[in-house]
Parts: structure tokens; C-alpha cells; sequence
């Protein structure tokens, strides 16, 4: 089984030509920064973990400007510091400013319910779900982009903004408002479609007139495929042996969730903005920059100096340690933007491809900036994995996967592997996507998941009796499935 595509984690992925551009130097770490921070990306890219374009400031100054691999590979188009990439969850920050800036216009009220504003929408929970509750994904709604499938299938369908919110943002829900954190796209996609019923305008227009125009952000929108928009890079996804072009999706689903582009210059210039409060200030600033459960504020990480104490978490002041982030991923796309406002550090990555590395990029280009050697990157461990079982075979790559750290393990190396396998599949490779699922049903060998992938690449193989057997094994480790039965079902009538 598939796990659910989101506009927010990505995976280190292709590794693409070099085009490298250094803007200049204004900082007074000088050339030595610029060149340990090329460098360090350099090595990232000659890996596979960075394709797209890359800002670092400090002090308030930018220190590196650079660009890496291709904007469209079949014409051999480079990326550039002027390249258009799609932001993916990125998009969140801007959404949830303007959803403050009508706040502050008495247009909006944070504390509101949904149905003040979507006076259609199931009242048995639009009565209890506030802005609020939509803002720091604690609204106990589910997230479209958890549907197994959905941005492969319905993805690919365009539907307007209310016939979207009936469909696939009104589900009963999950749990109560305001009691848990789960990250949460319906959320943003709402705020979206409350913008429009307000302002009797798209978003997209009110996101121009309120945000983008005043701040000269001119190489930043509200993304469309079939539009024609200069110096837009392609998605891509890497597999084993090369990369091909990304999943596509209509843009009109991540929506004020995850459809915007802009580049790395605009998102510099939204830092700055930023910084100097110029679109927003007061009490409304400071509770969309103070952590909530899981850290989130409005749009925004706010992650608290390490080893400082629960005090540091909820302080809205800015340390001089405090960082503010937010992350975008989606099929092609791997963005972050990184702030230290205290420090005027900014870290901006933007990737044309799921597998920039933009965390490890981040953290190693801070560890520069504070005078230290970072870590030399290393090759993704599903990789690694992968490619030890299908040339070594399936015991020396768990041996290999012991000596990786038990996070890694835990969180990460099922996943992957696992995404790795259904590329295989989409190539009718069956034999190799078969040989990945049977070491993840070793490694993880009490997971529903991995016999249910595997029961996958069978049935897709041909291979009816296997299917049939792995499919129950993966049902009798979880029972409540909602899939499983039927295609076993489907099965056992050939």
C-alpha cells in the first residue's frame, strides 16, 4: 500500500547537471562563507539531493546566491536564481497572512466558526471549528491528502472551490477541536475558499492585492498548469537508475494549501517584510509567530533554542537562537524556508525535485554560518538500502539496516523503500519491486502495510495465489482495513 502523498515531507531524489550562480557577497563572513556554503551544496547535488536554486542571508545581509541542475531536462534548461518553483506547503505562510490582514480589517475573526462564513458546511462540526482551530491544523478535520491515492487519482481532476469543499474537506471529525495537532491541508484549503466568500474575489486576487503587490513580490502567484509562465522549472522524481517527470496534478487541489510558485529572490524579499513587520504587526504578529501544540503557529514552525527549556517554546520574543520554518513538499517539489529573525539568518531552498535534501541543506549551511565544518552529505539510506538488496540480496541489506540509527529506521526507511518499490512497479519492473517488498516484510515483518505492498506487487505481477496470500497476511495484522478486503475479494472471483 501507497502511504499518502502530502505538500509538506520530501525525500532526498535526483541528481541533475550543475549550473552554479554566487550572488554577491554583503556579509561580513565574505568570500571564505560563500565558498564553504557552494561547496557544501555542490557536494549535495553531485549526490542527488539538490536540484533548484538556494539563498542564504545573515546579519540581514545575503551571503550566497546559487542554482543547481535543470529547470526542464528535455531541452537541458538550466535552474537560476530567477528560476519559478512551486512552493508546495510554503504556501500556508501566505495563506494564513492573509487570513490576518482580513482579521485586522474586521473582515474575518479568528475565533469565529466555519459556518459564519460557509453557511453550507456540515454544521455538526463548522459550529465547533474555528479559524483558529483551521490556522494551527487543530481542527479535527481530515486531510484530504491522507485519502490512500488521492493525489494520484483525484489529484488529477479539477473541481470548483465549493464542490471541492463538499467532496473532500467535510467529513465528520477525528477528534475534538482544539485537543490535538494533525497537519492538516482541508484546514488550509478552507481558509481559502472563507477568503473568497469574504472578499467576493479568487484567492489568488485577494492574495495579490493584500500580500503579493504591496511587497513587489512580482515573481510570486497562485500557481495554474495550463498556464504559460516564464522561467517555471519542471517537477521531477528520481528513480533507481534516473529520474523521470513528476506525478502531475491539477493545481486548483493543493490550492491556498500548497499552489503557489515564487523564487528565491521574492521569498527573500518576503523574510524582510517580514522582519520588519510591514504588512503586519501587534497582537495579531505575535500569535501567528507563538507556538502552539506541536510548535505550530499560524502558517509557521516556531522551533525553540535546543536546551533551553519549555519557557523558550512559548515565549513569543525573538532569541537570538528561535527559528521560524516551514517546509513544502508534493510530487517534483522540495522547498523550505528557514528564519533566525534575532540573527537576520535566512536559509531558502528551493527544489525542483522530491529528493532536495532541504533539512540536512539547512542545518549543514547554519553549521557554516556559525564557523563550524558540517557533516559531509551522504547518499539517502533507501537508496543505499534498495540498491543492497537487489545486488546483494535481501540478509546483507538488513545487516545494512541495523547500523542505521533506530529513527531512521522506524520512521523512514519502511516509507521510502516502499515508495522506491511502487516507482518499480509504475516501470513493470515487477521482479525488483517484488524483491524490495519481501525485505520490507523482513524488516518489518508486523507491519499491515508491507504485506499489503507486497500482496501489491504480485497481484500486479500476475502472481494471483501469492497475491491472495500476502493480502491476508497483511488483513489479519490489520483487521479494520477498509481496502484489503475487496481486493481479496476481486482476487479469490478471477
Amino acid at each position: 500500500m501507497r502511504y499518502p502523498l502530502r505538500f509538506r515531507v520530501c525525500a532526498p531524489l535526483a541528481c541533475l547537471t550543475l549550473v552554479a550562480l554566487s550572488g554577491p557577497v554583503t556579509s561580513q563572513s565574505g568570500s571564505d562563507v560563500r565558498n564553504q556554503i557552494g561547496n557544501y551544496l555542490q557536494t549535495h547535488h553531485e549526490i542527488g539531493q539538490l536540484s533548484g536554486a538556494v539563498l542564504v542571508a545573515d546579519a540581514g545581509e545575503i551571503v550566497y546566491q546559487g542554482a543547481f541542475g535543470l529547470a526542464n531536462a528535455d531541452w537541458s534548461i538550466a535552474n537560476t536564481t530567477d528560476t519559478r518553483f512551486r512552493l508546495a506547503s510554503i504556501t500556508k505562510q501566505f495563506t494564513a497572512m492573509l487570513v490576518l490582514l482580513l482579521v485586522e480589517d474586521g473582515q474575518l475573526a479568528l475565533d469565529a466558526p466555519i459556518t459564519k462564513y460557509l453557511p453550507d458546511y456540515p454544521a455538526a462540526s463548522g459550529d465547533r471549528v474555528t479559524l483558529r482551530h483551521l490556522l494551527n491544523h487543530t481542527s479535527g478535520i481530515p486531510s484530504y491528502t491522507d485519502r490512500p491515492g488521492f493525489l494520484r487519482n483525484e489529484g488529477k481532476s479539477e473541481l470548483p472551490v465549493a464542490e471541492f469543499v463538499a467532496k473532500y474537506c467535510s467529513d465528520p471529525l477525528e477528534f475534538e477541536p482544539g485537543a490535538k495537532f494533525h497537519y492538516n491541508n482541508s484546514a488550509y484549503f478552507l481558509l481559502g475558499a472563507i477568503v473568497e466568500t469574504v472578499t467576493g474575489t479568487t484567492y489568488r486576487d485577494a492574495l495579490r492585492e493584500h500580500v503579493l503587490a504591496p511587497l513587489g513580490m512580482n515573481d510570486t502567484d497562485v500557481d495554474d498548469e495550463y498556464a504559460v509562465v516564464e522561467r517555471r522549472a519542471m517537477g521531477y522524481d528520481e528513480i533507481l537508475g534516473g529520474h523521470r517527470v513528476a506525478l502531475w496534478m491539477d493545481m486548483s487541489v493543493p490550492y491556498a494549501a500548497g499552489g503557489m510558485y515564487s523564487t528565491v529572490g521574492d521569498l527573500w524579499r518576503w523574510d524582510q517584510a517580514l522582519r520588519s513587520k510591514r504588512l503586519l504587526g501587534g497582537k495579531l504578529e505575535r500569535e501567528m509567530f507563538t507556538p502552539g501544540l506541536e510548535d505550530y503557529g499560524f502558517g509557521w514552525w516556531i522551533r525553540s533554542p535546543a536546551g533551553k527549556g519549555a519557557e523558550a517554546v512559548t515565549a513569543p520574543g525573538d532569541s537570538e537562537d528561535r527559528a521560524i520554518e516551514h517546509s513544502g513538499g508534493m510530487p517534483g517539489v522540495s522547498t523550505l524556508i528557514w528564519r533566525q529573525p534575532a540573527r537576520g539568518r535566512c536559509v531558502i531552498v528551493l527544489g525542483n525535485t522530491s529528493g532536495t535534501a532541504h533539512g540536512p541543506i539547512q542545518r549543514g549551511v547554519v553549521e557554516i554560518l556559525g564557523g563550524q565544518i558540517p557533516k559531509k552529505p551522504r547518499p539517502r539510506g533507501d537508496f543505499e538500502i534498495s540498491r543492497c538488496v537487489l545486488t546483494e540480496g535481501i540478509e546483507p541489506a538488513l545487516a545494512q539496516l541495523a547500523k542505521w540509527p533506530e529513527v531512521v529506521r522506524e520512521r523512514y526507511i519502511e516509507r521510502d523503500v516502499n515508495r522506491i518499490g511502487y516507482g518499480l512497479l509504475e516501470q513493470r519492473r515487477f521482479a525488483e519491486a517484488i524483491k524490495l517488498f519481501e525485505f520490507l516484510t523482513a524488516a518489518y515483518p508486523d507491519s499491515a502495510n508491507t504485506w499489503d505492498s507486497l500482496g501489491e506487487g504480485h497481484m500486479r505481477a500476475g502472481n494471483r495465489d501469492l497475491a491472495i496470500k500476502n493480502y491476508e497476511k497483511a488483513l489479519a495484522l490489520d483487521p479494520d482495513s477498509a481496502t484489503v478486503p475487496g481486493i481479496l475479494k476481486r482476487l479469490r472471483d478471477r
